[in-house]
């Protein structure tokens, strides 16, 4: 398996444990989503590294190209999200958050489920 792919796979798993962890309402809730955001944000970094190093993506630059313009779309929607929701936020507003957290849910499912796709077909 490159790296690549399980960098995608961890990063996937920690996407679907924060979904679980918006949806509880118990009083580690805000500390987990900031614990797991944290580990979501090294994943991702690694996974900007791991983009320019995929044997796959190198031939084929177009596919390449495509791939970070669809993980660039994913971060800025995520940092944004960030952005507007500090864990003092998500206290206040946990219903606002979990409306704003679903929509940011589908677009990173969206993208994991392309990228996947477009490696096993590379």
């Amino acid at each position: 398996m490159a790296e690549l792919d399980r960098i995608l796979g961890e990063a996937q798993e920690t996407h679907r444990l924060m979904q679980e962890a918006v949806r509880s309402t118990g009083d580690r809730a805000v500390r987990d989503i900031v614990r797991l955001r944290t580990r979501f944000a090294t994943l991702v970094a690694e996974m900007m590294g791991a983009i320019k190093t995929d044997a796959r993506l190198s031939a084929r630059p177009e596919l390449a190209r495509e791939f970070e313009r669809q993980f660039f779309e994913m971060r800025q929607a995520l940092a944004q999200h960030q952005a507007a929701w500090r864990s003092a936020n998500i206290d206040a507003d946990s219903a606002g958050y979990r409306r704003a957290t679903d929509a940011l849910g589908r677009k990173q499912d969206e993208f994991y489920t392309w990228a996947k796709d477009a490696l096993v077909g590379a």
